[in-house]
């Protein structure tokens, strides 16, 4: 594939194709924690990923296990995470880059909430690597562009 970097006028086909493909997984990762109780999202990452949130780093699939299921112990929540802009900042046929915006609807208790802002819209940059014939993300970084004082997001931040 050699290297996919630009914008998606100049971007040849394959380009498009795998951010399309990449989109697919980070869409898949979010709608199992909106939709589920987080339990599957390891499976999406490397044996040996990073997953920072904010300040908070974990390493392996086995601490982001923890993480989601200590969301799922805290008690119902109804979450919706909506990913947009997604950017194919690199790619080879190994690796691949994106930087996505994350809005953040969330509340604690069940639905339906009531209507309100965004908890939180972040950058998430995502590496990724191609494995055994599927791409799993190999380091997730989300970084808060806006959040307000006193948000409370349902996994560990610190």
């Amino acid at each position: 594939m050699g290297s996919v970097v630009g914008s998606v006028a100049s971007m040849p086909a394959d380009g498009v194709r795998l951010t399309h493909h990449l989109t697919a997984v980070l869409t898949a990762i979010w709608f199992e924690i909106d939709h589920g109780d987080g339990s599957g999202v390891s499976a999406h990452f490397t044996p040996d990923a990073t997953l920072t949130v904010l300040a908070h780093t974990v390493c392996g699939r086995p601490q982001i296990d923890e993480l989601y299921a200590s969301r799922a112990a805290r008690g119902p929540r109804v979450s919706r995470h909506l990913v947009t802009n997604v950017h194919l900042s690199a790619a080879t046929d190994t690796m691949a880059e994106t930087v996505s915006s994350l809005c953040l609807f969330a509340e604690d208790g069940d639905a339906p909430r009531p209507i309100t802002t965004p908890a939180m819209v972040a950058d998430v940059v995502d590496r990724f690597e191609h494995r055994a014939g599927r791409w799993f993300i190999s380091s997730r970084h989300i970084r808060a562009v806006f959040m307000a004082s006193g948000t409370v997001l349902g996994v560990a931040t610190q």
